[in-house]
């Protein structure tokens, strides 16, 4: 971007963010996973090479309810940190324990971590477990506070496993007998797994009856040859909760658990620029702000939507907010446009998102909540 367009862009930020942090990691990440309150865990995926995991303590003024103005600490601090020999394609972190849980390219296990204690800066291997990944594809995983601690993985429907963090024990194998490649795992409660296939079919089971399962395809058949991904709503366990479910072609469908098939809300997402694949396609629910949801992955933006007002109409829907700081801020070596790989919620502070960009930039942002600055994209 042209010095008067960044310098443009700069001063229309101060009235359209609250905070703003531009931190720059020593490779890019695709994953940010929140290790309590107060620091994240973040990793390379970057092949042929060893790749940092490393768990960094967010600046002070995010730790805290309050503004506390001037902090002496701005900056994030490595807590904890390690290698792993292969890309992490995803990581996360097991529940009031200190295991971490990874997954790469197909031919590689998943790896079980242990983060160190407070005297020790390391985050160093315990475990493998295996995985059974079909060609060209990797494994989904997805945790939750099970006792003895467990690890949900998989890559395609029919081989999704449930399996012991310590001894590697299976637990059991769900029964979907589909080779369908899996979008995303996940949990509604400690014991009911949701799973998003690619192709927009979704699944409910109970990991005490693994063979009987709801199903549906989200948008019908003819919304099925785009990719999907999806995300539940996080503050709701109940077997009722909201679904965001958002494809390659930029169609958003919203249903409930109860059936994937009648949505409940609908439109029409703007991509912001073309792809060269659908890897890094996002969506999550904001945990502190009811019916608001976000999608990343196509350019280095990301789109934050309130879907209070939505109907069933298919028609375009207009972001609440457009965080646009990636793609003016950064450039990659080719001077492409930075893809944002990842992004997430801070878990209790309104309109405040972490994301992360090919560039390995990670921004922390709190977009002003005016009625002036809702209206206006960045």
């Amino acid at each position: 971007m042209e010095d008067e367009q960044y310098e443009e862009w700069m001063l229309q930020s101060i009235g359209l963010y609250k905070d703003l942090h531009d931190f720059e990691l020593q490779d890019p990440t695709r994953v940010i996973e929140w290790i309590g309150d107060n620091s994240i865990c973040v990793a390379g995926y970057e092949g042929n090479k060893r790749n940092e995991i490393l768990q960094l303590l967010v600046p002070q003024k995010l730790q805290t309810t309050e503004n506390p103005g001037l902090c002496p600490e701005r900056d994030l601090k490595v807590e904890h940190g390690g290698f792993v020999d292969e890309p992490v394609y995803s990581l996360k972190h097991i529940p009031q324990s200190s295991f971490l849980v990874t997954s790469g390219p197909a031919t590689c296990p998943l790896r079980v971590w242990k983060i160190g204690p407070e005297d020790r800066d390391v985050i160093y291997p315990v475990g493998t477990i295996p995985s059974e990944n079909g060609e060209d594809s990797w494994s989904k995983i997805a945790t939750t506070s099970l006792a003895p601690p467990c690890v949900l993985h998989g890559s395609q429907a029919n081989k999704i496993h449930l399996t012991e963090i310590e001894s590697s024990k299976r637990v059991c194998t769900l029964g979907l007998y589909v080779r369908d490649p899996v979008s995303v795992l996940s949990f509604l409660d400690s014991r009911t797994v949701f799973l998003c296939c690619k192709n927009g079919r979704q699944y409910i089971v109970d990991v005490r009856q693994p063979r009987s399962a709801a199903e549906g395809i989200v948008g019908g058949e003819a919304l099925s040859d785009a990719t999907w991904c999806a995300a539940v709503q996080p503050w709701k366990e109940e077997a009722c909760s909201m679904v965001a479910c958002v494809s390659s072609n930029g169609h958003m469908i919203l249903t409930d658990t109860r059936d994937f098939t009648a949505p409940l809300k609908r439109g029409m997402w703007h991509i912001p620029g073309p792809s060269l694949s659908d890897q890094f396609l996002n969506v999550c629910w904001a945990p502190s702000l009811v019916d608001c949801i976000s999608i990343s992955g196509y350019g280095g933006s990301v789109d934050i939507f309130d879907t209070k007002c939505w109907d069933l109409s298919m028609q375009s829907r207009e972001p609440l907010f457009t965080h646009r700081g990636h793609s003016v801020m950064g450039a990659c070596g080719n001077r492409r446009e930075p893809v944002v790989t990842a992004h997430t919620w801070h878990p209790w502070k309104e309109r405040t998102v972490l994301s992360a960009a090919s560039d390995g930039s990670l921004h922390v942002w709190n977009w002003s909540d005016s009625q002036a600055c809702k209206k206006t994209q960045l």
